[in-house]
């Protein structure tokens, strides 16, 4: 049997992060506040006195430095760990991550075989921080072919998608929750546990409807499948984890048994990924479907700052189970 462990999201990851860096030497982090004060949210931990100022590099208040300094040393056979504290600070980066990190390999022309590197970063709102810290914007990542886009939702997914990460000769931009740094799981403690990046995960099943998301989304319509469960109303969730590449197939077969599909995501709901999802499935299962693919994301507006008007912007899980009880008695 495999031994595990309960710990938090948080702890996972950074028991990815110590595997990982004593497995490989040529692992190395560069992020703000990473070193002597263990990250913004306190994931990286002690690890700066385990491995040292040369390989947990506090950064300058800089993120485009920060990836720059990542693509050059995976050009020279680094596996760096670049550190963006919030995904919003992430579009100071856009031209470094989209526009050379995610097309070097290409450009080289071969001369270049691999460019492997993570880019990792918080996401989510919840936490009170306003218009300029509480932003899912992966769906833009995901637009840019050579990037490769994940996001565990559990400690157990939050240990072996990010060693797989690491592992992977592809950059990789990996979303953390923000608001499950403190969830409580259990995680496999063998140090070659790895999920694999473009396998989605089926969290429950059911045959009222599919629910389908990414990210922090997922992590309310659990507890949205909890609360509908003690109604009698059994969802089909499924955590995609990964938006390039997205693992639909589970997503059509589901479709094609509960002939009912909504797309949950915490980004507004035009332009974003929502609609690339409900286009394929739709494609796929177009003839199985009793109703037209629905989606439940934000209301297309800035993330407020004030408790009361962020809790009436965001999802919950409460909305999420009358959004689903609204599609099934339609």
């Amino acid at each position: 049997m495999e031994q595990t462990k309960k710990m938090t999201y948080m702890q996972a990851i950074r028991l990815a992060l110590d595997e990982e860096m004593a497995r490989d030497e040529k692992v190395v982090m560069m992020g703000q506040d990473i070193g002597i004060l263990g990250g913004a949210y306190g994931v990286t931990g002690d690890l700066y006195k385990k491995y040292g100022p040369d390989r947990v590099i506090d950064a300058p208040l800089s993120e485009n430095a920060i990836v720059g300094w990542g693509l050059g040393a995976a050009m020279y056979g680094w596996r760096p760990i670049m550190d963006i504290m919030k995904m919003d600070f992430s579009m100071v980066a856009l031209d470094i991550i989209c526009n050379h990190l995610a097309k070097y390999r290409y450009m080289s022309g071969g001369q270049i075989k691999q460019i492997p590197g993570v880019v990792r970063t918080a996401i989510g709102g919840g936490t009170r921080s306003g218009p300029h810290h509480s932003q899912s914007i992966y769906h833009l990542f995901a637009g840019f072919p050579g990037l490769k886009v994940v996001c565990a939702s559990c400690p157990e997914d939050a240990k072996g998608l990010l060693k797989a990460a690491i592992r992977d000769n592809d950059p990789v931009f990996f979303c953390e929750e923000t608001a499950a740094y403190r969830l409580k799981g259990e995680v496999p403690l063998d140090p070659d546990y790895l999920v694999p990046i473009g396998k989605s995960r089926k969290v429950c099943e059911g045959d009222a409807i599919t629910v389908v998301g990414f990210g922090t989304a997922i992590l309310k319509a659990t507890r949205a499948a909890e609360l509908l469960r003690e109604e009698g109303i059994h969802i089909e969730l499924i955590d995609l984890r990964s938006l390039r590449p997205l693992d639909l197939d589970p997503v059509v077969e589901s479709v094609k048994r509960t002939g009912r599909l909504l797309i949950v995501d915490e980004f507004t709901e035009t332009f974003g990924i929502t609609g690339e999802i409900a286009f394929q499935v739709t494609q796929k299962a177009f003839s199985y479907l009793k109703e037209p693919a629905q989606r439940y994301t934000l209301p297309d507006t800035i993330i407020p700052a004030a408790p009361t008007m962020e809790d009436f912007v965001m999802l919950s899980p409460e909305k999420i189970a009358e959004r689903v009880k609204a599609c099934i008695h339609a």
